[in-house]
Order: C-alpha cells, then sequence, then structure tokens
C-alpha cells in the first residue's frame, strides 16, 4: 500500500484517493482497504485527513524509511553481494573504551584463535562518512565471525562480530559490537598500533575495503 500511495506522489505531497480507487489497485475490498490505511496511519507511517469526496493522504517520512528499508532488503536478494565493500572517514580520538576491551583476556583469547594475531590493547576509531553509514548497517546485517560476550565479577562484555578488511595494504580487523551506541564510529584493530604505523592522525581521511 505503501507503494501504491508513493507511486501517486504521497511521499511528496498530500494527495486525494477514494477508497474505490485504492481496492482497485489493491485488488482487495474496500473494508480491506480501509483497514490497511488505519494500520499505516496508527504505526506513523501515513497521515491521512478524511472528507466527505475521499481521503488527503501523505507518506510520512517513517513511511518513506519503510519503503527505503523494503527496497534495500529486495536489493540484497535479487543483486549479488560484492566480495568487499569500501568505507571512508577520518581519523577521530576515542573515549579509551577500545583500549579497556582489548585489554580483557576473553577477548584477546578469541581474537588470537578467530583472528589468527594478539591484537593491540586499543582500536583506530573511524568517524564514517555520511556515504559510509549504511554500509555499516550492512555490515551489522551481513553473517560473520563472532566472538562470544562473557561476564566477570564486576560487569558482562557483549557479543562482538568482525570482518578482515584493508586499509593502506596492512590487514586489519574491522570489529562491531552488536550493542554499540557510537552509530558513526568504525573501530579498527590489528596486530600493531596503526596510528603510529600507519602514520595516522586526527582528521587524516583512511579509505578501506571491508572483506565479506
Amino acid at each position: 500500500m505503501l507503494t501504491k500511495l508513493s507511486k501517486e506522489g504521497a511521499h511528496r505531497r498530500r494527495i486525494k484517493i477514494s477508497l474505490n480507487w485504492l481496492a482497485k489497485r489493491l485488488k482487495t475490498s474496500r473494508q480491506t482497504a480501509a483497514r490497511r490505511l488505519a494500520e499505516l496511519e496508527n504505526k506513523g507511517l501515513i497521515e491521512r485527513k478524511t472528507g466527505p469526496r475521499g481521503q488527503l493522504i501523505r507518506v510520512t517520512p517513517a513511511g518513506l524509511a519503510t519503503i527505503r528499508k523494503f527496497h534495500q532488503e529486495l536489493g540484497s536478494i535479487l543483486k549479488p553481494v560484492p566480495h568487499a565493500i569500501k568505507i571512508s572517514g577520518r581519523v577521530v580520538t576515542g573515549i579509551g573504551e577500545g583500549r579497556y576491551y582489548m585489554s580483557q583476556t576473553h577477548y584477546i583469547k578469541q581474537f588470537e584463535k578467530e583472528a589468527g594475531f594478539t591484537p593491540y590493547p586499543g582500536t583506530l576509531d573511524i568517524k564514517l562518512d555520511k556515504g559510509s553509514l549504511e554500509s555499516k548497517e550492512m555490515l551489522l546485517q551481513l553473517p560473520s565471525k563472532e566472538i562470544q560476550g562473557f561476564e566477570t565479577k564486576e560487569r558482562a562484555f557483549g557479543q562482538v562480530k568482525f570482518f578482515q578488511a584493508k586499509l593502506k595494504n596492512s590487514k586489519v580487523v574491522v570489529v562491531l559490537p552488536v550493542r554499540s551506541h557510537h552509530t558513526e564510529i568504525l573501530e579498527i584493530i590489528a596486530p600493531h598500533n596503526l596510528r603510529n604505523v600507519l602514520k595516522l592522525r586526527d582528521g587524516d581521511p583512511v579509505h578501506m575495503e571491508v572483506m565479506i
């Protein structure tokens, strides 16, 4: 229904429709069309005003986001998935969480086994460009190797997804905490201090390929 409405321009402006028109387009009854409109309105996906000669309907930003998500899902099904995703951003200084997490013995042992190296106790933090934010979301949805969470006497540590990547011809690993609040930040680990080895400073642009 969102697709039908948007094809008529409802994602750009209010459009006038009748239940008869909508039911015919959806090949259903007037009652079903009315019920589905009410469901979309209750979910905040459309706004509408009802009058004697029809309804004024506009697809909301939340509705448009739903359509875009559906488009992305269809694209992932119908198009071959690339073997690598290109991601870009700029180096930033973190708040020290990376060093804390990468100093945990349980994480270290698992990365040694699964990634094949002992990680340097710290992460290279990249603030993603706007165009790379969707790529990070895609990585979170794709299957990958995982580091299991664990608990200590002090607290619980969460599960981590990771992907092999290449940054300036150096082999690195992109780590994605399953429960992360830093949506614009991508964390990179390696066997060594990447800032020193690659001569990186805050604000430097970086481009990498993430293997999937």
